[in-house]
């Protein structure tokens, strides 16, 4: 009897991108009949893709055998029989196959011209007299067998059937992965690209869409297109293109040292960025979150600004800040006498600037100082100080009262010019020359037609001056009331009236003209009780024994 050599192939179909695969690829047995096996690990199961004439039987047997063994009884054998594929057990040499329990699945019987294709999967454990195909076998042995012609039985195979043994397995490339266009910022790099492919497997990421090396993970993305593939069981895919853009953010620009006064918060730092950016401050160059605008700023702390395009930031801008505290001044109160200017208030201290009210502008040295409060503050490093309130007193002396125009007999003095004062009062003399006055002694001479200028000094306050010019008239009566005094002036209760000479009789008369008080005097020396009288401005009018009279103004407070 003739042998039967069936051979058995396996294919893989639909496969997947998780797919671990292996094929033998299309093995030609014998001219007008192919095999091929495929083995999918992830499913554990067997594809066969079998190749024959379409007009008879042919057979394909599988396993691990050396040649000549694959007629042995009781091995898996799979044939077609002209209408469908048929599992079957090799009965021994001369006998047909048992067709026993079908467990493969036909997905595929087509005939194209005289050549019939029949693809057809089982799970890599079969029924009980079936191939268990494993995925870890390298190789796998074909034994093969076909009808000698389109008459001849099952068994009656001639010399059309043989051996192809140590069939090796390849991977089996799975799909290209899947990916798609993607958007980072500046510091991304090839590891930050992802693509989608089978479980466990393995991607690799190409500046080309085929040949050279793989990127190194670490290789920083520029905006462009990339390739990758996925490799599962040693097996790459073809590559898949990805668009990848880049965006740079440029670093904000700000000054290194920011100054502020007193206080500041992280909003006041500046930075300027471009159009559409968002500036945020941090305590660190890189790291961390953005501080809130409320922040307070140590002095001499660095800060850091960074600007933000969508979601990509830029490296980050140091500025170190400057915090200046100005002191207030020290409050000390002051007294000046009238007339004052605020050029006379002084307090230690940098840079003091007077104001009227807080917060109101700053007053000019020249602008003239009345008693009140007013407020200073200091400068340090352009940084002005909160305001301190100082009192000022302004102390007014009143002036020197008397007639403008007095005689004097040849012989006298300036002490012996009428004038009315504060008593107590120390009493100055001066002359006047292109604008400059000159202090003159009371004991000089008077002279005729001259000016002379007196004013009075209580509690180191010098008051205004006071105009008395003096003119010469021959010696009469009159002048005995030469050398008369009135104070103090202004008074409250009592004024003393002296003279050089005996005194008769005084009245004082008000400003409308009316005597309010008259008192007859004997003596060179009298004191008037003006208590009673009201407050104003009053004319004393002295008459002397000899019937000579002068009037002196006086003030009542």
């Amino acid at each position: 009897m003739k042998k039967l050599l069936l051979t058995a192939l396996l294919a893989l179909s639909a496969l997947t991108a998780s797919a671990q695969s292996k094929t033998t690829g299309s093995v030609s047995l014998q001219t007008g009949q192919t095999a091929k096996l495929d083995l999918n690990n992830d499913t554990a199961t067997a594809t066969l893709t079998l190749t024959g004439p379409s007009d008879r039987w042919f057979a394909l047997q599988f396993g691990s055998f050396a040649s000549g063994q694959g007629m042995s009884s009781g091995m898996d054998v799979v044939y077609f029989n002209g209408t469908t594929l048929i599992d079957g057990n090799m009965q021994g040499i001369g006998s047909a196959p048992a067709i026993d329990t079908n467990n493969w699945t036909v997905t595929s019987n087509t005939t194209s011209g005289t050549t019939r294709t029949v693809v057809a999967t089982r799970a890599f454990v079969g029924g009980t007299n079936d191939y268990t195909f494993v995925y870890a076998d390298a190789n796998i042995d074909f034994a093969y067998a076909r009808s000698s012609g389109a008459g001849y039985a099952m068994n009656g195979h001639g010399s059309s059937r043989g051996y192809k043994l140590n069939q090796t397995f390849s991977c089996l490339a799975p799909d290209a992965p899947t990916a798609s266009a993607q958007s980072f910022c500046s510091s991304a790099t090839v590891a930050s690209l992802t693509a989608i492919g089978g479980s466990g497997a393995t991607f690799s990421w190409y500046a080309n869409a085929t040949g050279g090396t793989a990127l190194a993970s670490t290789t920083a993305l520029a905006t462009g297109t990339y390739y990758v593939s996925q490799t599962l069981s040693a097996c790459e895919s073809a590559r898949t293109s990805v668009a990848v853009t880049v965006t740079t953010v440029s670093q904000p620009t700000a000054a290194a040292s920011q100054s502020f006064c007193n206080s500041a918060t992280v909003a006041n730092l500046t930075a300027t960025g471009a159009n559409g950016t968002t500036i945020s401050w941090y305590a660190a160059a890189t790291g961390g979150t953005a501080l809130a605008g409320t922040t307070a700023l140590v002095s001499g702390s660095t800060y850091y600004a960074g600007q933000t395009v969508g979601s990509c930031s830029s490296t980050r801008t140091a500025v170190t800040a400057t915090i200046t505290t100005a002191t207030p001044p020290q409050a000390i109160d002051q007294t000046f006498c009238a007339p004052a200017t605020v050029s006379v208030l002084f307090l230690p201290g940098n840079n003091i600037k007077w104001y009227s009210t807080v917060g109101g502008a700053q007053l000019a040295g020249t602008t003239p100082v009345v008693s009140g409060t007013y407020y200073a503050t200091q400068t340090l490093n352009g940084c002005e100080s909160a305001a301190t309130p100082i009192t000022v007193t302004i102390t007014t002396t009143p002036s020197v009262t008397g007639d403008q125009t007095q005689d004097f007999t040849a012989g006298e003095t300036i002490a012996d010019l009428t004038v009315g004062v504060i008593e107590g009062a120390a009493i100055t003399w001066y002359t006047l020359a292109d604008n400059v006055y000159t202090q003159v002694p009371d004991t000089d001479l008077l002279v005729n037609g001259v000016t002379y200028y007196v004013s009075q000094v209580v509690d180191n306050c010098e008051s205004a001056k006071y105009a008395i010019t003096a003119s010469l008239v021959a010696a009469t009566d009159t002048f005995s009331l030469a050398g008369l005094k009135a104070y103090p002036n202004p008074a409250n209760e009592v004024i003393t009236i002296t003279n050089r000479t005996e005194l008769a009789g005084v009245s004082i008369i008000n400003m409308l003209g009316q005597e309010v008080m008259q008192q007859r005097i004997s003596g060179t020396t009298a004191q008037l009780n003006i208590a009673q009288l009201a407050h104003g401005t009053y004319i004393v009018k002295v008459s002397a024994a000899n019937g000579a009279s002068a009037s002196i103004k006086i003030a009542k407070y």
